[in-house]
C-alpha cells in the first residue's frame, strides 16, 4: 500500500512531500521524501524505494490520487510487471495499513512542521535512510486485525502482541531465502542506540534546514 504526506499546513503552494510505502504483509516500511507531487517525482520516488526494499515489489495500491493514478506511474508498474491497483471511492479501511503508518510513523518522528524548501527534500531522505533501517529491525508493530466504522468513529481491533517488520520477513514463506539472509546480516550490524541518536540528529539538521531556507518557497 502506497500513500503520500503533505509537510505543509495547506496544499495551496510548493512543499516537500514523503511517499510512504507499507507492505502490508511484513508491515515493512520504505519512505522517500519528494518536492510537490508531480508524477514524474513520484515515479522516481518509486523506483528509488524499489532499490531500498528487502524483496522486490508485488504490487502497488494507492487512492485515487493524482500523484500515482497517471500515465508514469501506470508504465512504470507495467514495465515491471507490477500489480496496479487503487482503494475504492470513500473505503478508507483498502488502504488502512498505510494510512495508519501515515500517523504513527510520518506523523510521529518528523511531526507537522511546514517543509517548504527544496533543500528540506535531501535533508528528510537522511532522515529516512537511518529510519527505515531502526523502524524495521527494532520496532515492533500490532498488526491491525479490522477497522470498522461505529457511528462516525472507525474503531481498530490489532493483534495481541507485535512484531518488528524483520521478524515478520523472516517468518514469511514468500520470501526469498537470499533476501532473509541479507536482512540477517544487516541486522547483525547494527546498533538500535547509535541508529536513535543519529536520527535524532538529522532530524535536527532537518529542522535548521527549513529554519534557513523556509522563508523563498521555491
Amino acid at each position: 500500500q502506497v500513500d503520500t504526506v503533505l509537510h505543509n499546513d495547506s496544499a495551496e503552494g510548493n512543499a516537500v512531500y514523503t511517499v510512504n510505502y507499507t507492505d502490508a504483509a511484513t508491515l515493512t516500511p520504505c519512505l522517500r521524501a519528494q518536492w510537490n507531487k508531480g508524477q514524474e517525482a513520484t515515479k522516481e520516488s518509486l523506483a528509488e524505494m524499489e532499490q531500498q526494499l528487502p524483496f522486490p515489489y508485488k504490487g502497488l495500491h494507492p487512492d485515487s490520487g493524482s500523484e500515482f493514478i497517471n500515465y508514469q506511474v501506470h508504465g512504470f508498474c507495467r514495465e515491471r510487471h507490477i500489480d496496479f491497483t487503487r482503494s475504492r471511492a470513500n473505503r478508507k479501511n483498502d488502504n488502512m495499513y498505510v494510512e495508519e503508518r501515515n500517523g504513527h510513523v510520518v506523523r510521529k518522528w518528523i511531526g507537522y512542521l511546514p517543509l517548504t524548501c527544496r533543500e528540506a527534500v535531501d535533508a528528510l531522505n537522511d532522515v529516512y535512510a537511518v529510519l527505515i533501517p531502526y523502524l524495521l529491525h527494532f520496532q515492533a508493530v500490532r498488526r491491525t486485525a479490522s477497522k470498522e466504522k461505529v457511528l462516525s468513529k472507525y474503531v481498530r481491533t490489532y493483534e495481541k502482541k507485535g512484531k518488528t517488520p524483520y521478524a515478520r520477513i523472516l517468518e514469511h514463506e514468500a520470501v526469498p531465502e537470499e533476501s532473509k539472509e541479507r536482512l540477517k546480516r544487516e541486522h547483525a550490524g547494527l546498533n538500535p542506540l547509535k541508529l536513535k541518536r543519529e536520527i535524532d540528529r538529522r532530524i535536527a539538521h532537518l529542522y535548521a534546514v527549513q529554519k534557513r531556507y523556509g522563508n523563498r518557497n521555491g
